[in-house]
């Protein structure tokens, strides 16, 4: 039986028993009352509807409850009652759920209240400016909080496809949320406890506080969205951050992978325990505490950036990423690929990295025996590195400062550079390597059986050049067996055939003495050696020939332009330059080749123009009085 029955009720209180469906209940409270969640509060409410009462006879009500303006109404429907489809809750109107049923399309509109405690809401119920507390019972899919919302989930269970909207606020402290939870339009959620389904999407400006509590799988931050994870909450499976989004870790744990891609930014920091990263196309990942425990990828296009924490077993370094190591650890294997950039200023580098792109160590130390494949590139111009470096074919290490463990090894047809720094003992060249020494010391031991050219630097122990070895010694003042050696020509090589143990000194191009034994055979262990089918030569080396290719012209006068000569911007290296200009051999011209003066005092007119304008101006450039 059903009555189409409307009841107008102005400060009092009804109870609705037996088996009745009303199509209409309209409820008009008065003014200057305050809402108060909970049971039938008649003393706080002008109008307190009761469905059922007492319970539970199966009553229901439709249509809405509230909706006068200065006026307060409450409905609260207890075990066995219901609200049909469609019913709203208007401004002015507290609905407290214990029990019973509130059908589909429910909504709650801008001043009005809900209370869910137990009994079940069905689909696509609405909430627009006005606040929702969920402590037990249940919502069925298809939940929107819109319009500066707010809902507080304490237990009970919000469904799939729930949506938090424009500026609306979430917190979750306990209970759980369905799949497909999204948060957008600058909406705020923040989750203490319970559980978030798979395929929680952030995105929209909306912000995400996780400090406890689990996200299921398939989170995604985008679109100028952020995600601060820390504490004790646990995000599980798949955890993408793009276009824009930011996530913020520092404490909980994630896992297994966070990839940033397209924009995303991934910051790990304090406590955070991450499984691993992936650093995909436009991605940045910074690392600044915290762990990262496994397998971490820096893709093409993608920015890594480390200054504390750990980085764990394996890090990758792929064609056309960027990744600098300013401080924290990478642990085990760093493989940086062909193409790839890798900077490491600071913090530590562990036991094996694999180098086929460019690698630049400017401080820190790169604990571990790294490996220069073909194409790679090795810079060490500060820090350290540690035993056993090598370089293999095609590849090179360029050592201007910094230091180099023991047990560096140049393989065949590899390129190493030492013109500073230091490199300590038994250091090997195979044949056909090539060794360039113009600075920076080398310690005993010193072995090869490729080329070695050597101009500047100190060799602190014995030095061997076995049967296939090519020494070429740059610099002045040689003498065999304590008698110079005659004849020399700037620029043009002489070999040198004395052997049998007699001494052979010289003053390399950088100032620095240099003496060998021409041994050929070691009498002792750590003396020097030269094999008889080891081709040693000296070249004589002008002073004002900055850049040792024989002859003193405009490019060594741009040497010291630059700051490249021995005693960089020095009077006394202008000096030699001017005494020595236009001797040694004759240059050939090139393609790239910088146009030589007309003359002497071209150059001369030049210098001097160049030493006034230095002389004239201060140390910030500004011209002197």
């Amino acid at each position: 039986m059903a009555f189409d029955l409307k009841i107008r009720l102005r400060g009092t209180a009804l109870s609705l028993v037996g088996g009745l469906v009303f199509s209409t209940i309209s409820i008009m409270p008065a003014a200057g009352q305050v809402f108060a969640p909970g049971p039938s509060l008649p003393g706080l409410f002008d109008t307190v509807l009761d469905v059922p009462s007492p319970p539970p006879v199966g009553v229901s009500v439709s249509g809405g409850v509230g909706g006068v303006a200065g006026q307060t109404a409450q409905l609260n429907i207890n075990p066995g009652g219901a609200a049909t489809n469609n019913f709203t809750a208007a401004f002015g109107a507290e609905v407290n759920i214990d029990g019973g049923v509130v059908g589909d399309n429910f909504r709650a509109l801008g001043g009005s209240e809900v209370n869910l405690v137990g009994g079940v809401i069905g689909l696509n119920f609405r909430t627009e400016s006005n606040r929702v507390g969920i402590s037990g019972g249940s919502i069925d899919d298809n939940f929107t909080a819109d319009i500066a919302a707010e809902v507080n989930l304490r237990g009970g269970i919000i469904g799939d496809n729930f949506q938090a909207l424009a500026s609306s606020e979430v917190n979750v402290t306990a209970g759980n949320v369905g799949r497909d939870f999204t948060a957008s339009g600058a909406a705020t959620v923040n989750v203490s406890g319970g559980s978030i389904g798979e395929g929680f999407t952030v995105t929209d400006g909306a912000v995400v506080n996780l400090t406890g509590g689990t996200v299921s799988s398939g989170l995604t931050v985008q679109n100028n969205s952020t995600v601060n994870i820390s504490g004790t909450a646990d995000v599980s499976i798949n955890f993408d951050v793009s276009s824009g989004g930011v996530a913020n870790i520092s404490g909980g744990s994630v896992g297994p992978l966070v990839n940033a891609q397209m924009g995303g930014v991934l910051n790990i920091s304090g406590t955070a325990d991450v499984s691993s990263f992936d650093a995909d196309n436009g991605g940045v990942v910074n690392v600044s505490g915290g762990q990262v425990q496994g397998s971490s990828r820096a893709e093409t296009g993608s920015e890594v950036n480390i200054s504390g924490g750990t980085v764990g077993n394996l890090l990758l370094a792929f064609a056309g990423s960027r990744v600098h190591v300013s401080g924290g650890s990478v642990l085990d294997l760093f493989e940086a690929f062909a193409d790839s950039e890798v900077e490491i200023s600071g913090g530590t580098v562990g036991r094996f990295m694999d180098i086929e792109g460019t690698v630049d160590v400017t401080g820190g130390a790169l604990d571990s025996s790294a490996r220069v494949f073909a194409g790679g590139v090795l810079n060490i111009s500060s820090g350290s590195a540690g035993n056993g470096i090598e370089a293999q074919g095609d590849s090179s290490i360029n050592i201007s400062g910094g230091s180099l463990g023991f047990g560096t090894m140049a393989r065949g047809f590899s390129l190493i550079n030492i013109s500073g720094g230091s490199v300590a003992h038994n250091f090997t060249g195979d044949f056909g390597s090539v060794v360039n020494i113009s600075g920076g010391t080398v310690g005993d031991n010193f072995e090869s059986d490729g080329v070695v050219n050597l101009s500047g630097g100190e060799l602190l122990g014995s030095f061997e050049a076995t049967a296939n070895a090519q020494v070429s010694v740059l610099g002045s003042d040689f003498e065999v067996d304590g008698v110079p050696v005659a004849g020399l020509v700037p620029g043009v090589p002489t070999t040198i055939f004395a052997r049998g143990g007699v001494p052979f000194t010289a003053t390399l191009a950088d100032g620095t003495p240099f003496e060998i034994d021409l041994n050929t055979l070691p009498p002792n262990p750590g003396d020097d050696f030269v094999d008889f089918n080891a081709i040693l030569s000296v070249t004589l080396v002008s002073p004002g020939d900055f850049d040792i290719d024989g002859d003193v012209d405009g490019l060594d006068f741009l040497q010291w332009q630059r700051g490249e000569s021995p005693n960089p911007l020095s009077p006394s290296d202008l000096a030699d330059w001017q005494a020595d200009y236009g001797t040694g051999a004759t240059s050939t011209a090139s393609a790239t080749a910088v146009p030589e003066p007309a003359s002497a005092a071209v150059l001369a007119f030049v210098v001097a123009m160049i030493l006034t304008e230095r002389r004239g101006r201060d140390s910030k450039g500004h011209q002197q009085v």
